[in-house]
């Protein structure tokens, strides 16, 4: 097997992540490892804790051969949206021939058959969803209710899991795109080390473990750690300034955010306020991110029309995988991306590439404001991509 693929955020890097990527060797056989991975923010609705330059060093160090952003708008647009994203733009590359994920359940056939049911959503599977939905529960605890009613038996936790939820997405979008890709999981029998619990060490100056020496040697330099509420004051004027960003979220979220927003000053304790059984924390921190970030619906349903992930950009590379990164530009069905002069000719044609790309750009300058980053206006044009 030439190349799997693996799909990541190590936010930040641990001991658990190097496991998964030796896993991902052992499993596959492969030659190579292709990481997609979460460029400033993440998948749970916040600003990585360091930047992607510095956690794509973090991978390249510790396995990883090459690393390809997800782009922004797939990152903080729910699970489904982030395994279509994530898988489309692994399958895109032409070369990655497996995908490796980690899942608490282990077992692949009832991932595959889960993933299954949401990509055909059977008749019985719409009808307890929107029985669910009726009764106010979350999205994710209505699907979760709908699969259950579906698939009869499964292993405990298969569907209150978080890597098991992913899991289930990425095999539903396998099957939507028709992927050639083959499926394996490593088992994270003891959930291993915590990613949460490693960014609350980092914010409150504790002594972090679970990781190799030169992670933390890498986070030892960092002179800020980028959190929600550094954008407390900047979401606050959002809303008030401009209405419009807060509307399109639809349910009435955004009276709810006005009303907090006068007694509450940080975002975290407006989320606190907002937060009820059908809102979840991680689906209103993902609705801040889209008005701070201006990413609407409306923006998704535009890239969803065409096609979905525009563009493959890389983030770095080791030196002897140079050759994987040259194989990719030959053989992806989509633009690659690999340095400024390819940045600026992908903005010269003004399509839907184009203008994901000028959000991605924009975006980077936004982050700067919690990291501390002193940059130019889309600094990010003329950054160089990490080759170790």
């Amino acid at each position: 097997m030439y190349a799997a693929g693996i799909i990541v955020e190590f936010n930040p890097f641990h001991n658990g992540h190097s496991t998964h990527i030796a896993d991902t060797r052992e499993l596959t056989g492969c030659k190579h490892v292709i990481a997609v991975m979460s460029g400033n923010f993440v998948q749970r609705g916040e600003p990585a804790i360091c930047d992607k330059w510095l956690r794509t060093k973090m991978a390249l160090l510790n396995g990883v051969d090459v690393v390809i952003e997800i782009p922004v708008q797939y990152v903080i647009s729910g699970a489904d949206y982030f395994a279509r994203g994530s898988v489309g733009l692994l399958n895109a590359t032409g070369v990655i021939d497996a995908l490796c994920f980690g899942s608490e359940s282990g077992n692949l056939q009832e991932i595959i058959a889960a993933g299954k049911i949401l990509a055909e959503e059977p008749l019985r599977y719409k009808e307890v969803l929107r029985n669910g939905l009726d009764k106010g529960l979350s999205f994710a605890a209505a699907k979760g209710a709908a699969l259950e009613a579906c698939l009869g038996d499964v292993s405990q936790g298969l569907l209150n899991k978080p890597n098991n939820g992913l899991a289930i997405e990425y095999c539903k979008a396998l099957q939507l795109i028709k992927s050639p890709m083959k499926i394996f999981t490593t088992h994270r029998q003891h959930g291993g080390p915590s990613a949460t619990k490693i960014r609350q060490s980092l914010l409150t100056g504790q002594n972090v473990g679970d990781m190799p020496k030169c992670i933390a040697d890498i986070l030892s330099c960092v002179t800020k750690f980028a959190q929600l509420d550094d954008f407390s004051d900047v979401f606050r004027y959002l809303l008030y300034s401009k209405p419009n960003r807060a509307t399109c979220l639809g349910e009435g979220i955004e009276n709810r955010f006005r009303k907090m927003c006068g007694e509450f000053a940080k975002i975290s304790d407006i989320l606190t306020a907002v937060k009820t059984k059908r809102y979840t924390y991680t689906r209103l921190q993902r609705d801040v991110l889209k008005i701070l970030l201006d990413i609407l619906p409306s923006h998704m349903e535009f890239f969803e029309q065409h096609g979905g992930v525009q563009y493959i950009r890389v983030l770095g590379f080791r030196k002897e995988a140079a050759h994987v990164v040259g194989e990719i530009a030959q053989k992806a069905s989509l633009p690659v991306v690999t340095h400024g002069a390819a940045i600026d000719k992908l903005l010269q044609k003004r399509d839907a590439a184009a203008k994901m790309l000028q959000q991605e750009l924009m975006i980077g300058d936004i982050y700067r404001l919690a990291s501390g980053e002193v940059g130019g206006y889309r600094g990010e044009r003329g950054k160089g991509i990490v080759i170790i």
